[in-house]
């Protein structure tokens, strides 16, 4: 009868625990829309894409969500090797080691000019143990740069922070911080995104229930406008930190 008893109470906490779960999910989700509907948003229920906490109360689910921008952000799909070197520079990588590791990228993600070419960047990654090649298909996401021929974890952990496979340009220098700023300074080029959204096209929004049920999700947003259709796309929506 003890079994029985401790078993149901044990079952009945699970269950408990699955239900706050869920809510603190729904919530959560519920506060990232609420979150685009605030950034589109123009005059006094614009929120601004600066990380500044707001506090939402959904259902009995407390949320803290931040918005940030994305357009000072690198995007290692799209981006020349003059700023992916200025980058990987910029993160401390010396001179002929950034250059390498920026070639390396453009090698990953672009096809190659002919099948001598191809066949050489195979034997490359063969001499330094690695049994696979450069696929020639832009990265899904940022932790496939790991796969890179000279991407060491350290490096890509300094890398992490300054890019972002959804900028849709070349990172906007108002809204870089000091690292990306100086990649472009390194590039020798200055072309901001600032043709998007209010000069962020592209945000990430964070959602973090507290409670029973501590939980944060994620998504990544490109936003067109409130008049445009579709007014904006969640490229990415996760559970993180």
């Amino acid at each position: 009868m003890t079994q029985i008893l401790a078993g149901s109470r044990a079952a009945i906490g699970l269950a408990d625990d699955l239900r706050a779960g869920a809510q603190a999910r729904a919530a959560d989700d519920g506060a990232i829309h609420a979150g685009i509907f605030h950034a589109l948003a123009a005059g006094g229920g614009h929120w601004a894409a600066d990380a500044a906490p707001h506090v939402l109360v959904i259902g009995a689910v407390k949320v803290t969500v931040r918005i940030e921008t994305l357009s000072g952000r690198v995007n290692p799909n799209i981006a020349s090797g003059a700023l992916l070197t200025g980058l990987l520079r910029a993160v401390g990588e010396p001179d002929g080691a950034a250059a390498q590791v920026a070639r390396n990228i453009l090698d990953w993600r672009s096809p190659a000019p002919s099948l001598r070419a191809a066949a050489a960047l195979l034997d490359s990654y063969r001499a330094a143990r690695l049994a696979y090649g450069p696929p020639a298909v832009q990265f899904a996401d940022l932790h496939q740069l790991s796969n890179v021929m000279g991407m060491t974890p350290v490096l890509l952990a300094k890398l992490m922070p300054e890019m972002s496979l959804y900028q849709p340009g070349d990172p906007d220098p108002r809204a870089a911080d000091v690292i990306v700023r100086q990649a472009i300074a390194y590039a020798g080029t200055v072309n901001p995104a600032g043709t998007g959204y209010e000069g962020a096209p592209a945000i990430r929004i964070s959602a973090c229930a507290v409670g029973a049920a501590p939980l944060c999700r994620h998504a990544s947003v490109s936003l067109n406008g409130i008049t445009a259709q579709p007014a904006f796309k969640v490229d990415a929506l996760g559970d993180g930190g």
